[in-house]
C-alpha cells in the first residue's frame, strides 16, 4: 500500500472535517502509480477506493489496464477488463485502445489484431488511434502487406485518417524499404 494514503488516514481526514477524497483524486493517484510502473501499489488504492464504498469508474480501470500493458503483464491487464465487466463498469474505446496498444508494444502483434477484430462485436467502434496502433504494431513486426491492407480497411471504413496515421505509414514504409 502507498504509505501516506491508508483507510487510516482517510477515516482521519473525514473526523477532521475533510471531505473524503472522490473518485478523481483516486483516479489520479491510480494513474501516476501506474505510469511509475507501481502497478501493485495502485491496485491497492483501489482496493481502498471499493473500502470506503467509493465506485471506481472507467478511467479507474482503464488506468489499471494501462499500468499491467506498461509492465508487460497482459494477462493481469486482461483480468482488470474482466472485472470492470463484472462490477458493471462499461470498457469503452480507451479501454480497448490501451488493450490492443499492449500486445503490440509487447510484441503480441496476433492478440492485437484478435482484439481488434473483437471491438465490434463488443460494441465498440474503432477509431484514428485504435487503427493508428495496430498500423503501427503491423509494420513494427514487418507485417508492411497486412499494414497497407489494414490502411485500405480503415479508408473504406470512413474513419479519419489523421497526420499521425500517415507519419505511420510513411515511416512503416521507409522502414519496409531502406530495411
Amino acid at each position: 500500500m502507498v504509505a501516506w494514503l491508508k483507510p487510516q488516514l482517510v477515516s482521519e481526514m473525514m473526523n477532521r472535517g475533510i471531505p473524503r477524497p472522490n473518485i478523481v483524486f483516486f483516479n489520479s493517484v491510480i494513474n501516476s502509480l501506474c505510469k511509475e510502473g507501481r502497478v501493485m501499489d495502485a491496485h491497492d488504492v483501489l482496493d481502498l477506493v471499493i473500502g470506503i464504498g467509493e465506485r471506481p469508474d472507467v478511467i479507474t480501470f482503464n488506468s489499471l489496464i494501462d499500468g499491467y500493458c506498461l509492465v508487460g503483464k497482459m494477462d493481469k491487464a486482461f483480468k482488470v477488463l474482466d472485472v470492470m465487466e463484472v462490477v458493471g463498469v462499461e470498457p469503452d474505446v480507451v479501454t480497448y485502445n490501451t488493450l490492443v496498444n499492449g500486445y503490440c508494444t509487447n510484441e503480441r502483434i496476433d492478440d492485437g489484431l484478435a482484439l481488434f477484430r473483437e471491438m465490434p462485436h463488443k460494441r465498440i467502434k474503432p477509431n484514428t488511434v485504435t487503427y493508428d496502433i495496430i498500423l503501427d504494431g503491423l509494420f513494427r513486426s514487418g507485417s508492411t502487406v497486412t499494414a497497407r491492407k489494414m490502411f485500405h480497411e480503415m479508408i473504406e471504413s470512413g474513419i479519419t485518417v489523421s497526420i499521425s496515421t500517415y507519419t505511420i505509414i510513411l515511416g512503416g514504409l521507409c522502414r519496409y524499404l531502406c530495411g
